[in-house]
């Protein structure tokens, strides 16, 4: 019964993701709509569909969070059991001695670090009327899977740049780069190299550098490498005609990171910060995967709808990063 349900989803992002679709698509979205009203006013007293229901949606919202994160780019990111415990160690001390051939090798003691992931849960919780399921039963359901998706990926992303600018604060860490009159390009050169000099080796090759932040940062930083003071480059230049930032600078890879915005609107991540990452700073963790429920209410007409997904993060390389804030850009 939930392949109308699953149908109805996969229509509407396809709808979505390409534009005008074709009178074909747009019909069949319509016929699977229409469908899905009719099976959910057959349906709507049997509990074993309603719950169906919600393994759609948990698995919808989990193939989301699998393909639209960036963070990965600079968390190690790990979807674990419902019920693990996951930590990092590292294991360092141990010294190589250079001696005449059948000399004294001298002693070394290694030690190991550890860090456990702490543990929280991010989760929604909606309802609606009855009647107005009933009566439009295949919209709402969209609505939800879309809305829900969009609002759990951005608190993920609230949060780990919350962990961030907790790891680097803005006054006391010699990893925060106060830019009061506006993003230079020393700043720029030197985050990048502080940053290549600091990354842990993991003998796998050559580790990635990234410079992220919104579209203002990304533009102050664009505007200020292509000035004619700083060696005026008209690759770089080219470069930003075409893709509308520099997509890279001194091997770093350039990221114009989404406007993820909150209920009302108001951004979790600021317009004036620049981060520059080598490697990765932090590890970050699902546990399980979304648990979603749906019940209604005995004393009024109401159905929930309740999803919810534990998560963990933490900062174990802050050196590893550079946070350059720019007075000149309103948060």
């Amino acid at each position: 019964m939930t392949n109308l349900t699953q149908g109805v989803i996969k229509a509407s992002a396809s709808i979505d993701a390409f534009g005008r679709p074709s009178q074909e698509a747009r019909a069949e979205y319509e016929r699977l709509k229409a469908a899905l009203n009719q099976e959910a006013k057959d349906n709507w007293e049997n509990d074993k569909w309603h719950r169906e229901v919600a393994q759609v949606i948990s698995s919808n919202l989990d193939y989301g969070f699998e393909f639209s994160n960036l963070f990965p780019t600079y968390f190690q990111v790990e979807t674990v059991g419902e019920f693990d415990v996951v930590s990092v160690e590292e294991t360092r001390g141990l010294k190589v001695f250079y001696t005449s051939r059948g000399g004294y090798i001298d002693e070394s003691q290694i030690n190991t670090q550890r860090w456990e992931l702490p543990r929280d849960t991010i989760g929604f919780h909606v309802s609606e009327h009855d009647d107005k399921l009933r009566a439009n039963f295949a919209t709402t359901i969209e609505r939800l899977v879309g809305l829900a998706g969009s609002r759990m990926d951005a608190e993920v992303n609230r949060r780990m740049f919350t962990l961030l600018q907790a790891a680097i604060p803005n006054s006391g860490s010699s990893y925060y780069v106060n830019a009061t009159s506006g993003i230079t390009k020393a700043q720029i050169d030197q985050s990048i190299r502080d940053v290549n000099d600091a990354i842990k080796p993991n003998g796998a090759g050559p580790i990635p550098v990234t410079i992220i932040g919104r579209a203002a940062t990304i533009d102050a930083m664009s505007n200020v490498l292509t000035q004619v003071a700083n060696q005026y480059d008209s690759g770089a230049s080219a470069e930003i005609r075409a893709k509308g930032y520099l997509g890279s600078y001194r091997g770093a890879n350039v990221v114009r990171v989404s406007n993820y915005t909150d209920e009302t609107g108001t951004s979790y991540i600021p317009a004036n910060e620049l981060w520059v990452f080598g490697g990765t700073v932090g590890k970050f963790a699902y546990y399980g995967g979304m648990q979603t429920k749906t019940w209604e209410e005995n004393t009024v007409d109401y159905r929930h709808y309740r999803g919810r997904k534990d998560i963990g993060g933490l900062i174990h390389h802050p050196e590893q990063a550079r946070r350059i804030v720019d007075g000149t850009i309103t948060p």
